[in-house]
């Protein structure tokens, strides 16, 4: 049985100065996800984020991409990242089922 990863919570600034430092912390996130298939989501609190681009925006695209169709959930996505993401075409990345479920 699968157990939803604990979110971790995405910083206030997710711009091109602190992607750098941001990329190694999200790396051992998937690092720690199970990648096979079927495995459950990996969740991430994104309702701090005030400021991001391009370069944030490509971060959770990349994350998005190593973890499999439809794995990365942004759970309480802030109103800059909804538009970022609107914005530059990464719409997928703000599902509708964003809440992680309660696990035993």
């Amino acid at each position: 049985m699968h157990h939803a990863i604990p979110a971790a919570a995405l910083p206030a600034d997710l711009t091109i100065c602190s992607v750098g430092e941001w990329a190694p912390r999200l790396r051992s996130c998937l690092a720690a996800a199970d990648t096979a298939a079927g495995a459950p989501p990996l969740y991430l609190d994104a309702a701090a984020v005030e400021e991001v681009d391009a370069a944030g925006v490509q971060l959770l695209l990349a994350l998005a991409n190593s973890l499999g169709r439809e794995r990365l959930r942004l759970v309480a996505p802030s109103t800059a990242l909804m538009r970022a993401c609107r914005a530059l075409g990464a719409e997928h990345l703000l599902a509708e089922d964003q809440a992680p479920e309660a696990t035993p």
